[in-house]
C-alpha cells in the first residue's frame, strides 16, 4: 500500500488529509508535527520525527511554514529515498529553491491548495519539475482531485493563483458574514442567515463555473428593471465593492511577491 507522508499538520494539511481519507482508505497516512500528539482523532499514523516520516513515505507532503522549510529539508534529506515524490504546499518557495537543498534529482511537485479541501470544494494549482514522471503526475492529481478542482499551471503564475484561490476564501467569508448581518437586522435568525448567504455564494459560483457565462451577464439576469436587486448593485458600486475586491486581491499578490523575494 502506498504511504503518503505529512510533515506539518496545520489547517491546510489537515484539510487535505481529511478530504482524501473521507473518499478512500487505499493509502497509509503517516504524519509528524510537534503538536500532533494532542490531536487524538487525527486520521494518520503518528511518528516522532520528520525524518522518520520521510523514510517511510512514497509520497511526502511538506506542509510547514516557509520560514521553517529550510530546517525541515536539512532534517529529512538524509532519510529521503530517491524514488519518493515530494509535494510541497508552502507558498512562495520555488522549485529551484527546493532543488538547491534536496538535490537536482528530487522528484518535486509544487502545489497551492486551499482549506476548502476539507469539504471537497477546494482548488489546487500544481506545477512539476522535470524529474516528475507522468505516472507520478497522475498520482498526485488523483489525490488532490479528491479534495476539489485541480489545474496544472506555469510556476510563474503561482503567486497570482495563490492569492486568487488560496487567500480569497477569507474575503468571501467576510462577505457571507456581512450578508448575514443584514438579514439578521431584518429578522432572520443568525444560523439560518449564514446558511442562506453561504448557499447564495455557492450557487452563484456554480453558475459561473457550469454555465460558462460572463459574471456580468449572470448579474444582469438577476436584476429586473426597476427592481430591488439593481438598487443593491447600485449601492455596492457606489460604496466601491468591486474596487475593494480588486485591490484586496492585488495587495495579496504583491505581498506574496515580496515574500518570494
Amino acid at each position: 500500500m502506498t504511504t503518503i507522508g505529512w510533515i506539518g499538520t496545520g489547517n491546510m494539511a489537515s484539510a487535505i488529509i481529511r478530504g482524501i481519507t473521507q473518499k478512500t482508505q487505499a493509502y497509509t497516512m503517516a504524519a509528524y508535527s510537534p503538536h500532533l500528539a494532542e490531536k487524538a482523532d487525527f486520521p494518520a499514523q503518528k511518528y516522532d520525527s520528520a525524518a522518520e516520516v520521510a523514510k517511510v513515505s512514497d509520497v511526502l507532503f511538506l506542509a510547514v511554514k516557509p520560514v521553517k522549510m529550510a530546517e525541515v529539508l536539512a532534517d529529512i534529506k538524509p532519510a529521503l529515498r530517491p524514488e519518493t515524490l515530494v509535494v510541497t504546499i508552502a507558498v512562495s518557495l520555488t522549485l529551484d529553491w527546493y532543488a538547491q537543498r534536496l538535490g537536482e534529482d528530487v522528484h518535486l511537485v509544487r502545489t497551492l491548495p486551499n482549506t476548502c479541501a476539507a469539504v471537497g470544494e477546494g482548488f489546487t494549482a500544481l506545477t512539476f519539475n522535470a524529474q516528475v514522471t507522468e505516472s507520478e503526475k497522475q498520482l498526485v492529481l488523483s489525490l488532490l482531485a479528491m479534495t476539489g478542482k485541480t489545474a496544472v499551471i506555469e510556476e510563474a503564475q503561482m503567486n497570482a493563483v495563490s492569492a486568487l484561490t488560496g487567500s480569497t476564501p477569507a474575503l468571501i467569508y467576510m462577505m457571507i458574514e456581512a450578508m448575514a448581518d443584514a438579514a439578521v437586522k431584518h429578522g432572520i435568525p443568525r444560523v439560518q442567515a449564514y446558511a442562506m448567504a453561504a448557499q447564495a455564494v455557492k450557487g452563484a459560483g456554480a453558475m459561473v463555473s457550469e454555465t460558462g457565462l460572463h459574471p456580468g451577464i449572470l448579474k444582469d439576469q438577476v436584476c429586473s428593471p426597476a427592481g430591488s436587486t439593481i438598487v443593491g448593485v447600485e449601492k455596492a458600486e457606489a460604496l466601491g465593492l468591486r474596487s475593494a475586491m480588486l485591490e484586496a486581491v492585488d495587495a495579496i499578490i504583491e505581498k506574496t511577491n515580496q515574500i518570494s523575494g
